[in-house]
């Protein structure tokens, strides 16, 4: 059953949609202003939105613009009493998939969202189609050939190969669904589906709903029974994202599912049995929430069988400079091949506090923008120049200049005592090979 989402301060067209809506067999729930459709809409679990255009407070449009910011994938659809073709542009621009103006006869409005959830639909099917074809997400996707990334990689081909859940931890940003999406790569059930949801994302209501489903007439608009996510990833994993925001009664009920093995619908009073594992991945200081109490412990347990902690990228030394050649690649294609040596610095010497995320928006948006097949300064956000100028004012004294030239000493020494024998150096140094030969391009070494 397809589920709709109507956003609407008039509650006499809400009234009258969601009756013609539910008569034809749709799902649906309404919010009478944008703010509450919004924090409804932003978790995506509904497969159309039908949305007011002018309204107090949130237009129709300003939500289109921030559904799309968070890559939300329903199909949007505006409405209007007021509608005028650069509107509709506008909308289309913006990702709407179709523009109806009030008042508008039942049959128009069911014909407009059969196509939406139809387009929807299909959209979805290439999608599982692509995956299948494509070879799954491996421990290869992570970019890093620093200690604390070879650590995670032999954490992630262990937990990968053994039973029991995980809990990932890292500052936002840091690649955690990555991890899970490796992680079910290399484990027995990477046939099987691997789903996904982001705790923070949605009401508690949604979230529940989401997670267990739903009987046929477990609530108004249940016109028909929904299997939830946990039943949808049988045989596979499950990962839940942000699992730190999720409610306590919530996590009561997921911990019950976790030492059963069964599900229970909303409405429903027989419990399914399911082969589901379960990966889980927090950016708050877990151990902090159980001692407020927002956490049970039982459950932090539970899941804590197997602990992956992803670093910040500040942290992680030249993988820096191999994210960034490579995002360079990604998005650059033939066209933009490189930066300049003055953005390059400005690049390497930013902490990005928002750590791998920012760093590809970062670059993807100085490709988009850059003149010529080299990215430059001028082609940088502002923050991370004024980074570069900081740095290099005080570059000689600095802490991160004294370590940059013992480095070199110590690759200088190491090649030395071994004659020259970049292999026998990087064996010494407790290095890869290829790593050896990267330091030294770095410090403009030869062997």
């Amino acid at each position: 059953m397809s589920r709709i989402l109507l956003i609407d301060d008039d509650p006499g067209v809400r009234d009258s949609m969601e009756r013609t809506l539910r008569g034809a067999g749709y799902g649906v729930q309404s919010a009478p202003t944008g703010e509450e459709g919004f924090a409804m809409a932003k978790g995506g679990a509904f497969d159309v939105i039908l949305s007011d255009m002018r309204m107090p407070g949130i237009s129709g449009l300003d939500i289109l613009r921030q559904l799309r910011d968070l890559r939300v994938d329903s199909a949007f659809i505006i409405m209007t009493g007021f509608g005028t073709v650069d509107t509709a542009v506008e909308a289309m621009k913006l990702g709407a998939v179709d523009f109806v103006q009030k008042p508008f006869f039942r049959d128009e409005l069911l014909l407009r969202v059969r196509s939406a959830t139809e387009r929807r639909q299909l959209a979805r099917q290439v999608d599982l189609l692509q995956r299948q074809v494509d070879p799954p997400a491996s421990v290869g996707a992570l970019i890093g050939s620093s200690q604390q990334m070879v650590r995670v990689k032999d954490l992630i081909a262990r937990a990968g190969a053994a039973p029991g859940t995980v809990l990932i931890t890292g500052e936002t940003g840091t690649g955690k669904e990555l991890v899970a999406r490796a992680i079910h790569a290399v484990s027995s059930r990477a046939p099987k589906p691997f789903v996904a949801l982001n705790c923070a994302a949605l009401t508690e209501s949604l979230l529940e709903n989401e997670l267990f489903g739903h009987a046929r007439g477990a609530f108004t608009g249940a016109a028909a029974a929904r299997p939830g996510l946990i039943e949808h990833a049988h045989g596979g994993t499950l990962f839940l994202d942000e699992i730190g925001t999720m409610p306590k009664t919530l996590q009561a009920k997921l911990l019950r599912s976790l030492e059963s093995g069964e599900v229970r619908r909303i409405g429903e009073n027989e419990t399914r049995h399911v082969d589901v594992r379960f990966l889980a991945a927090t950016n708050l200081d877990i151990q902090g929430a159980i001692d407020r109490g927002d956490f049970r412990s039982d459950l932090f347990y539970r899941l804590n069988v197997h602990r992956i902690h992803l670093p910040p990228l500040r942290e992680r030394g030249d993988d820096v400079r191999l994210l960034i050649q490579y995002f360079i690649a990604r998005f650059g294609g033939a066209t933009v091949t490189g930066s300049t040596p003055a953005a390059a610095s400005a690049l390497v010497a930013y902490q990005y506090p928002g750590n791998v995320r920012q760093l590809q928006h970062v670059v993807q948006r100085a490709v988009a923008v850059a003149r010529g097949e080299l990215i430059d300064l001028d082609d940088l956000p502002e923050e991370v120049v004024a980074t570069r100028g900081t740095v290099t004012a005080a570059q000689e004294g600095s802490v991160a200049a004294a370590r940059e030239r013992a480095e070199r000493e110590m690759i200088i020494a190491a090649l030395a005592r071994n004659n020259g024998e970049v292999s026998s150096a990087a064996r010494e140094m407790q290095v890869s090979r290829t790593t050896m030969w990267r330091l030294m391009k770095k410090h403009g070494i030869s062997a």
